[in-house]
This record gives C-alpha cells, structure tokens and sequence, in this order.
C-alpha cells in the first residue's frame, strides 16, 4: 500500500517531465525516451508520494502501518524506490534488445508487453519489503 504509489508516482512523473523537458537522454540504446531530467522528477515524485502516503497511513490508527512508519521513513522509502526502480525498466528493456524483441507480449498492445507494466513493481516490492522489515521494524 505504500511502495505501489511511489512506484506509480515516480513513473508518472518521469514521464510528465521526461516527455516535455527531457533533452540529456540516459541510455539511447536501450531506452531511447528517457532522459535524466524524467529520472530526476520520478525521485522527486516518489519521495514526496512517500511521504505524504506514511503520514496518511500513520494518521490512521490501528490499520496497515499505522504509526510504524513516519513521513522522514516515507520519504526516504520513496527516494530508494524511485531511484532504483527505474533499474527493472532498463534491464527489462536490454533484455528485449538483446533478443531482438520490441514487446515482451501482446496483452497490452502498444505498451511494450506485460513485463514493461510489472518491472518497476518487482524491484519496487523487493526494495520495500526489505527497507520495512530491516530498517523499521
């Protein structure tokens, strides 16, 4: 409930600022469209969504993280995962080129295949797991 919107966060505003501001492009072989400027406000995006998400769900009592997690841990949760997640794109991405692919599937035509909607989300749960049971609880 918490890694999910940094990673959907960080991807929408990768993508946001990216698309209408991205001139620096980070890898041109094996992602052509993305650009450190889309990276950097996917960070941004995602500590801010971390943040907000750990005081809303601190606020509410004895539910899902409730209290267990602070807005500094959120946000710095975000800073992990929207740093990082963009990793599973990239390797997903190489991997795709390496097998002369364009999409990994056909079940969301025009989106890159299957994997390209779950690639950040693997790293992102991983990460989060990881950062919530050994650094906070």
């Amino acid at each position: 409930m918490l890694v999910l919107p940094c990673v959907w966060g960080g991807d929408t505003g990768a993508y946001a600022i990216g698309s209408a501001y991205g001139k620096h492009k980070m890898t041109p072989r094996l992602s052509p469209k993305k650009s450190w400027e889309g990276y950097f406000a996917g960070v941004f995006t995602s500590v801010l969504i971390g943040a907000f998400f750990s005081y809303a769900f601190s606020s509410l009592g004895n539910q899902p993280l409730g209290g267990l997690i602070n807005p500094l841990q959120g946000a710095l949760l975000g800073l992990l995962v929207g740093a990082l997640t963009p990793l599973g794109d990239l390797g997903e991405s190489m991997l795709k080129r390496q097998s002369g692919l364009k999409d990994s599937s056909n079940v969301f035509p025009g989106h890159g295949g299957f994997l390209d909607r779950i690639d950040s989300w693997i790293w992102g749960a991983a990460l989060g797991y990881f950062f919530i049971h050994f650094l906070i609880l």
